[in-house]
């Protein structure tokens, strides 16, 4: 479950599933923002995944988005979404501390979990899976956050960490203000082997906001339980009449992920559709290798080899073709020559969505140039490509060295 972040600077960019509030994946966590949704950053302003990303405007103080994209705010999507006042903190210099990679990156998402912008601390729980006793120390700061999208997050991340002992802290956000926080509180609960009613997500799959009902089909999905087949499909094309087009066909696909985990496979070919949605709808694409990845779709290779290769006016702009790339790393071999440059070519893009996008795929790009490059990249100006670097740093068994990573003060 992760929040996968990338971002899509076409017309306005996107990515995945989303946090805007709430924050989306990785291939074992749709709900994740790293994978899933791309994190729009911009000079003026900070947007998120996947995981699970957001868009915000500073100015503004709203944060309305999803993990991974850079969208204007009218498309951009989110597990979760959030509208939060930005307080006013003056963020110190940053100190990486530690002999290996993963101690480095740790000491960076331990400060992350604090930083201002509800984005980056949500993102930062995500990436403490890959560290589950520094998780741990720092998770509850995550169910007490004013932001129900960090909430969501850090209860997902616990639960898919399988941290037993902190099960009686999520318990009371079965009650939570937040259908979506509740939604996560059932699944993590589940997870770590405790009784809880499941019967709420029920009603969050009717309900008319996007954010609630993607999240609802996420854990759902996740928790694996075919009888709620016929629930998802009996509202599928229903409702949200009056929500953003784009949102809906999001949430759509989020449908569709679901029931394929639940075992509908039939449910897999509106994805392998948006595979080739218009350039314009970008996301969608993004989104759907994100998904065929992550479920495993081997029929799904040709295509999305095709996004990476196609030439002319088919071809494909680097945030889907780094898509393309990752979901073929999730299925593994065999895979293209010099696939791993598709992604290595945008680390230092000018661009810092796309290096946010890089950073977010190149914990499973395999070899040390991955991991040099993974290294940069946590020193990155951007706090979100650090975070997304760390995170990928910390998914890595290469990083960690002989030393365990070490928490900064």
């Amino acid at each position: 479950m992760k929040i996968q972040m990338y971002s899509w600077p076409l017309t306005a960019g996107l990515a995945g599933l989303m946090l805007a509030a709430c924050i989306e994946p990785d291939p074992a966590k749709p709900w994740s923002t790293r994978d899933q949704s791309l994190t729009a950053i911009d000079e003026h302003r900070p947007q998120r995944v996947v995981r699970i990303e957001e868009s915000w405007e500073t100015s503004s103080a709203e944060m309305p988005k999803s993990v991974s994209s850079g969208m204007d705010d009218s498309t951009t999507e989110t597990l979760v979404e959030v509208v939060e006042t930005v307080r006013p903190q003056v963020v110190g210099p940053v100190v990486l501390s530690g002999a290996t990679p993963a101690a480095r990156a740790t000491s960076w998402l331990l400060q992350a979990v604090t930083y201002p912008e509800a984005v980056i601390r949500a993102n930062a729980f995500e990436a403490l899976e890959g560290n589950p006793e520094a998780l741990y120390e720092v998770a509850p700061l995550g169910f007490i956050d004013e932001n129900r999208g960090v909430r969501f997050i850090a209860t997902m991340s616990v639960g898919d960490a399988g941290l037993e002992s902190l099960a009686a802290l999520i318990e009371p956000l079965v009650m939570d203000p937040s259908d979506s926080v509740r939604a996560s509180a059932i699944y993590a609960l589940q997870a770590l082997g405790q009784y809880v009613d499941p019967s709420p997500l029920a009603g969050m799959v009717f309900s008319n906001s996007p954010e609630i009902r993607g999240n609802a089909y996420l854990v759902l999905g996740l928790m694996g339980n075919s009888t709620a087949i016929p629930v998802i499909k009996a509202h599928l094309g229903k409702g949200m009449r009056l929500e953003n087009a784009m949102r809906v066909r999001l949430t759509e696909l989020q449908a569709a992920e679901a029931l394929v985990r639940l075992g509908d496979e039939d449910s897999i070919e509106p994805i392998r559709a948006a595979l080739f949605t218009p350039v314009e709808q970008g996301e969608l694409t993004v989104l759907a290798c994100d998904m065929l990845g992550r479920l495993g779709d081997e029929q799904a290779r040709s295509m999305l080899f095709r996004l990476i290769v196609a030439s002319g006016n088919q071809s494909r702009p680097p945030e889907i073709q780094m898509a393309a790339a990752a979901a073929l790393f999730r299925l593994g071999p065999p895979l293209p020559e010099q696939l791993s440059t598709v992604v290595l070519s945008q680390v230092n893009a000018r661009d810092p969505r796309r290096r946010l996008q890089a950073a977010a795929i190149l914990g499973i790009v395999p070899g040390p140039q991955a991991l040099t490059a993974l290294e940069g990249l946590l020193a990155d100006s951007e706090p979100m490509v650090r975070t997304a670097a760390a995170g990928s740093i910390l998914s890595r068994t290469d990083s960690w060295g002989s030393a365990t990573a070490i928490a900064s003060d």
